[in-house]
């Protein structure tokens, strides 16, 4: 059942319903509708919650969010609600997430709820407040991958709740203003060592296996046939250097990543980019443009054939990024992580946080109270 938000709110004129969730194809006219009004990332697109929805997320768990205004459609959300110990234990509610870490291994970031222009921050307080004051029967809520600026702390601090969270830098490539400077990107972001390691791996590759060239699958069938090699490089370079599955391992992600590519359209969604060199594949850059931001999902290197040529994933992505530039697109998003090459290619950063937010009350605190035994247990 649904339930309305009122007298808690920090502004009453928002409305919040908590109820089943309607025929995806019912969905998904939704929540289109009110994509076209927001300033939403692709994450919470239809385009990646459609296919979340269909092969991902078990239907009978998940809960369709909706906040109105004044009896206007604002926000769209999924929760999904989960028991653990044999679904005796708390409840345990998620945006856009199921609970189960492999699944959750697709990684959302720029999460949020589906909200019209102008309302992201007070609609996400209001279903805030309402689940605090109106639902009684979760432990933790958790809200992975947020852009921190887009999440009312201030409000999560006034309500009687516990809050942890984890802080990642996001770093991205401003493309408009390298455009509108005129600024080419290598010489203007990338610092004199990370030039040079790309131009000797470019020497190299070109040296020992021909001219180097760019292509960008068009039809669904070539991104599908771009993608399934890069797979296969991923994981090969996975199970070999850490000794485990790679971002694909799982066929029901891989199946997701088939329906999301399948579904793309000519101008957003998926772009598989590949690097030759010569008649040689050096490997692919996966990436989901939406709304002239280009996200930087994966990638796959034949690292066995170049891996001693310097430094091919460098190459790869200076390349995607020359192409972005070249080709319009506003923003190039690394994702979330502090990893080296992110600061190497990345002009700037945002904040991404994962948050957990916890009942107040006793089982909680019992909670609390094993994680500091656990940790003493680690100490000792």
């Amino acid at each position: 059942m649904g339930a309305h938000l009122h007298a808690h709110s920090a502004d009453s004129s928002y409305q919040v319903r908590l109820e089943s969730l309607p025929s995806l194809d019912e969905l998904g006219v939704r929540w289109q509708e009110l994509e076209r009004r927001s300033r939403c990332s692709f994450f919470v697109s239809w385009r990646w919650i459609g296919p979340w929805l269909a092969l991902i997320a078990p239907l009978r768990y998940a809960r369709l969010l909706s906040v109105s205004r004044d009896e206007r459609l604002v926000a769209l959300g999924v929760i999904t609600q989960r028991r653990r110990f044999l679904g005796l234990g708390p409840l345990h509610m998620r945006l856009h997430e199921v609970g189960d870490k492999v699944l959750d291994n697709l990684t959302i970031e720029y999460n949020g709820l589906v909200c019209e222009d102008g309302h992201e921050r007070e609609a996400l307080a209001a279903v805030l407040d309402h689940l605090a004051h109106n639902d009684k029967r979760w432990l933790t809520l958790y809200l992975p991958g947020m852009e921190a600026d887009n999440v009312p702390f201030e409000r999560i601090r006034s309500l009687d709740m516990g809050m942890r969270s984890r802080k990642h830098a996001a770093h991205y490539i401003d493309l408009t203003e390298l455009r509108e400077t005129g600024s080419d990107y290598l010489p203007t972001v990338l610092s004199s060592k990370a030039r040079a390691a790309v131009r000797r791996t470019a020497r190299k590759l070109q040296t020992g296996f021909g001219e180097l060239s760019v292509a960008v699958a068009a039809s669904a069938e070539e991104k599908l046939a771009f993608f399934r090699t890069m797979v296969q490089l991923h994981e090969s370079h996975w199970s070999e250097e850490e000794q485990e599955h790679g971002a694909f391992g799982n066929p029901r992600i891989l199946r997701f990543h088939e329906r999301l590519i399948a579904q793309s359209g000519d101008g957003d969604g998926a772009q598989l980019i590949r690097v030759n060199a010569g008649d040689h594949t050096v490997g692919y850059v996966y990436n989901l443009i939406w709304r002239d931001t280009s996200y930087f999902y994966q990638a796959g290197i034949d690292y066995r054939r170049f891996g001693d040529c310097g430094s091919p994933g460098l190459l790869l992505l200076t390349r995607a990024v020359e192409h972005a530039l070249a080709n319009g697109i506003a923003r190039f998003e690394l994702m979330a992580g502090d990893s080296a090459y992110k600061r190497t290619l990345g002009m700037a950063e945002n904040k991404m946080v994962w948050l957990s937010l916890d009942r107040n009350g006793w089982a909680s605190a019992l909670r609390r109270a094993w994680w500091r035994l656990q940790g003493r247990a680690q100490e000792s």
